[in-house]
């Protein structure tokens, strides 16, 4: 998922780096060599260095300024990874703005994870804040609220201050993927919307043992689906008072609308398979009429079952545009439905939890190139 460079001067250590590597899917880049490292970094432009501090010739500290100092590799997500454990040895790489260190030895599940989570970091580096960013899509099956949940979550561990509104009208399934039990919904933010306060709104939403705030949606449907205005009000204090605010939507009707004119980013969900496409060649169709254009309305193909479906360059040839990022099929989901704690957090080196933090930087890359 992501493309990583190892450098180290021990052969033993950069072979099994690249079995973990790999094995979550990333790209392993390995040398044993400070100066062969910062040459390949210059090539390459890897999202992430890991940085061995013993070395001959060139030290991993001298290593972490050069690539600091290059503009071409500058905003690499370097991780220093060292024998040396002392306190003045992270101070250290810290001083050389390293983003991270780690002490060796190190499990498998503990470096992924800190990779996962540095990587994650340098992408909210480049997201506004203050914004809304909808999961639409119009065909159920496709995984559309659990890429919410766990891009809400990525936001969060990211250190953003996240609100997810599960704007489903019958009984959405985003407090279930996080095991939580709703005591009230977006109805009751919407019946006092003319009087509602940041003080008000903060009761009404639920909390998450990750810090992550969250507005469900109600259990029976409500007698009358929720004005537009009302949707856009409430967005609009959500968007005054939280960093990110993620909403989920499965319906055309004026909450969507007013959910997607509100928001500077709209994904757009759908999986490998002809009746989601077809409903998404329908969806593009009603966007384009909304003047929303094609660089905030992102296309996120998501694989939901193990048996390969419709080619990405047919998707991509039938729609007439490109995908943004291809979600790998992942067994674990199934696991994290039952248990009621999503991928994210469960099993950060994943795959599915690997692709939500490739989309993010993605998100984050192409914000920054709109700037």
């Amino acid at each position: 998922m992501a493309r990583i460079l190892v450098i180290d001067d021990d052969l033993d250590l950069l072979q099994m780096m690249r079995l973990i590597l790999q094995r979550a899917g990333h790209e392993a880049i390995l040398t044993g060599d400070g100066a062969d490292g910062i040459a390949k970094a210059q090539q390459v432009h890897p999202d992430m260095a890991i940085v061995d501090v013993m070395m001959p010739g060139m030290n991993g500290y001298q290593v972490v300024r050069k690539l600091r100092e290059d503009p071409t590799t500058s905003d690499t997500t370097i991780l220093v990874l060292t024998a040396r454990a002392q306190p003045v040895d992270r101070d250290a790489a810290l001083a050389a703005h390293a983003d991270g260190y780690m002490a060796k030895p190190v499990s498998p599940a503990e470096l992924l994870q800190t990779i996962g989570e540095l990587l994650s970091k340098r992408g909210q580096a480049a997201l506004p804040h203050n914004i809304a960013l909808t999961v639409f899509s119009l065909r159920g099956g496709v995984g559309k609220t659990t890429l919410a949940v766990n891009l809400a979550l990525a936001l969060r561990q990211a250190g953003r201050e996240v609100c997810l509104v599960d704007l489903s009208s019958k009984s959405g399934h985003v407090a279930m993927q996080m095991r939580l039990q709703a005591r009230s919904s977006w109805v009751e933010a919407l019946a006092q919307i003319n009087t509602l306060n940041p003080e008000a709104l903060d009761q009404l939403l639920m909390s998450h043992e990750s810090g992550l705030r969250l507005l469900p949606s109600p259990f029976l449907p409500p007698a009358q689906t929720p004005a537009g205005d009302a949707v856009t009000r409430l967005l609009g204090l959500l968007k005054l008072k939280f960093s990110l605010t993620v909403v989920d939507v499965g319906t055309w009707d004026d909450a969507a609308r007013a959910a997607i004119s509100s928001s500077e980013l709209l994904l757009i969900v759908l999986s490998p398979e002809v009746s989601s496409l077809q409903t998404t060649a329908a969806t593009l169709r009603i966007i384009k009429a909304m003047d929303v254009p094609d660089e905030k309305s992102p296309l996120v193909l998501n694989c939901v079952a193990p048996k390969p479906g419709l080619a990405a360059s047919a998707i991509e040839k039938a729609l007439g545009r490109a995908l943004t990022i291809s979600l790998p099929y992942d067994e674990l989901q199934v696991q994290a439905l039952s248990q009621g704690v999503p991928l994210i957090l469960s099993h950060p080196a994943a795959p599915l939890a690997a692709g939500v933090r490739q989309l993010i930087q993605v998100l984050s890359s192409k914000q920054t190139a709109r700037r």
